[in-house]
């Protein structure tokens, strides 16, 4: 059971995005983010911002690493973005020996698609659901097992248009 949720509603990409820098500044080594949303919530948009958050040397090079399941940003803090759209292929590099690589106590890890290898993903991950109202927008529930995990979850700015 869940014992942290906090929503926040972003008005469009460049909220998604500032979002994400907002996030990224609070990220610390050995973090990890799983992310969860339909195509096009904007699940890339955050990670983005997450780059630009922990001082990405290009963050501008993030986008979405299906194809090529782990992308490593380097920067201030290390940034290992991974995607679990095709599970399948992924579980096949964490059975491999991935997950050490994954799990690197010095970056931080984003998985998008993150429901689907949620058993390889730590207790204290910081689970992100994008929806998508339909008066626009996006709406983000953020939910962790404790809250000592991500303590600075009661801190959510209010992102405006």
């Amino acid at each position: 059971m869940t014992a942290v949720r906090v929503a926040t509603m972003l008005p469009d990409p460049a909220a998604t995005e500032r979002f994400g820098v907002w996030l990224g500044q609070h990220l610390a080594p050995g973090d990890v983010v799983g992310l969860i949303g339909e195509l096009g919530a904007g699940k890339t948009t955050l990670v983005r911002g997450i780059a630009v958050g922990l001082g990405s040397t290009d963050p501008d090079a993030v986008s979405s690493p299906t194809y090529l399941l782990v992308v490593e940003h380097p920067g201030r803090t290390p940034l290992l973005h991974a995607d679990a759209y095709l599970p399948k292929k992924l579980e096949g590099f964490l059975e491999d020996g991935g997950l050490d690589y994954l799990l690197d106590p010095s970056a931080v890890l984003v998985v998008e698609w993150g429901q689907r290898i949620a058993k390889h993903l730590p207790e204290r991950t910081l689970w992100i659901e994008f929806t998508m109202p339909a008066g626009g927008g996006r709406r983000l529930e953020l939910r962790v097992q404790s809250p000592s995990h991500f303590p600075w979850l009661g801190e959510l700015p209010k992102m405006e248009a």
